[in-house]
């Protein structure tokens, strides 16, 4: 998997595929297993619609690759709703996704065409919240590195979930109810929250977004966790702003004799 330097040498880490791609899956594993239950959740949820079939709803699991969306569309399917309103709701919630992907787009900006596209239909969660600036061993990393660490942290995730979707529409009768493994939808968001957590506006997005997921953890379709993810990405995006522009527009400061030439010529 990885490219052969011109001196026949290993390559390094900014012209290596493996070593990013390895950082990447190392470090997004640990957020795909809280998405286990919540998969299989979703094959009951699937298994039990009146409306949506077994292979429709599976496949869904890798067409729409967003367990939120998914939750909505066949709880609303299952009341009637048109079809219409069912692909504007799964626009609201997946809205996010446009603020990760501008979020994303500094670090991003000279990466070719073809990772646009396939990236922007990966953007999951995990994925912003391991690929932003903030995100450990990416601050000066090259777009080829960038990139290549971005598809290592989504494959656990798109390993797991259509296996997982899969073993709720088998097993999922298996599961005591009184288990209650829908606790695992907030735990992962908290998770995505605290590793974001490198800076003050990091600090503040992860108290935000994990309390409004965990206050709203009983909203229906998972509307709690939405708007936790909006709310966080919203505050870290105005609390960066106003850093930025603190930082850009420092105080002057006198000089040892008071103010300066120019100062005093304007007096």
């Amino acid at each position: 998997m990885d490219d052969v330097a011109p001196d026949g040498q290993n390559p390094g880490p900014e012209t290596s595929k493996r070593q990013p791609f390895l950082a990447g899956f190392a470090a997004s594993v640990p957020l795909a297993i809280p998405a286990m239950p919540i998969g299989i959740l979703l094959g009951v949820a699937i298994r039990d619609s009146e409306v949506v079939g077994s292979l429709a709803g599976w496949s869904s699991g890798w067409m729409i690759f967003a367990g939120a969306a998914q939750f909505a569309a066949i709880d609303l399917l299952d009341r009637g709703a048109g079809v219409l309103a069912v692909v504007a709701a799964i626009f609201m919630i997946n809205a996010r996704h446009l603020m990760y992907s501008a979020a994303l787009s500094t670090g991003f900006k000279e990466a070719p065409l073809w990772f646009k596209v396939i990236g922007s239909y990966l953007l999951i969660d995990q994925a912003f919240a391991l690929n932003g600036d903030h995100a450990p061993g990416l601050a000066g990393r090259t777009v080829h590195y960038r990139i290549w660490h971005f598809f290592g942290t989504v494959v656990p995730m798109a390993t797991v979930w259509p296996v997982t979707i899969a073993a709720g529409l088998w097993l999922g009768q298996l599961i005591p109810p009184e288990w209650e493994v829908d606790f695992a939808i907030p735990l992962m968001f908290l998770g995505l929250m605290v590793m974001s957590i490198a800076n003050g506006p990091g600090l503040v997005a992860a108290v935000v977004g994990g309390t409004v997921a965990v206050a709203g953890r009983e909203w229906p379709s998972g509307t709690g966790l939405v708007a936790g993810a909006v709310l966080g990405v919203a505050v870290a995006g105005l609390l960066d702003r106003a850093f930025d522009r603190g930082r850009a527009d420092p105080e002057p400061a006198p000089g040892p004799g008071g103010p300066g030439p120019d100062e005093r010529a304007a007096v």
